[in-house]
């Protein structure tokens, strides 16, 4: 797979929340950010920390609207933004979100080695509860 590849087949693992194939497309030691601002390092750590957000919340990617990359021999470089809905407690919420990641070409194989994305405000005002 191409380091592009292994990148979209990252959002659709995260997607169904399938631990095995994002345990598969990492490096041992990879590093996450999540839009809350916690971070994990290790693949042991970022898969408890995705877990813990699945519990919290739902997410549904829309397709990414800009992207920039570096693509070198043994690393890659993708900068995004796309649409993201967050499901919480019958609660849905879109947004945008600006990630980044950075892969390496292990044993002839692309692996996520950091990812992290983020919005503009914060988790409370996007999940706070709207008065009629």
């Amino acid at each position: 797979m191409s380091a592009r590849e292994v990148l979209k087949a990252f959002f659709e693992s995260y997607r169904n929340q399938d631990f095995e194939s994002l345990k598969s497309l990492c490096t041992d030691n990879i590093t996450y950010i999540n839009p809350e601002g916690l971070s994990s390092n290790g693949i042991d750590e970022f898969l408890q920390l995705l877990k813990r957000e699945f519990e919290s919340f739902g997410v549904l990617f829309e397709p990414i609207s800009w992207e920039s990359s570096v693509e070198r021999p043994s690393f890659c470089y993708f900068s995004w933004k796309r649409g993201v809905k967050f499901a919480r407690k019958a609660a849905l919420r879109r947004v945008e979100t600006f990630g980044s990641a950075f892969l390496l070409k292990v044993e002839k194989k692309w692996q996520l080695v950091h990812f992290q994305q983020a919005f503009s405000g914060s988790y409370a005002s996007l999940f706070r509860t709207r008065e009629k």
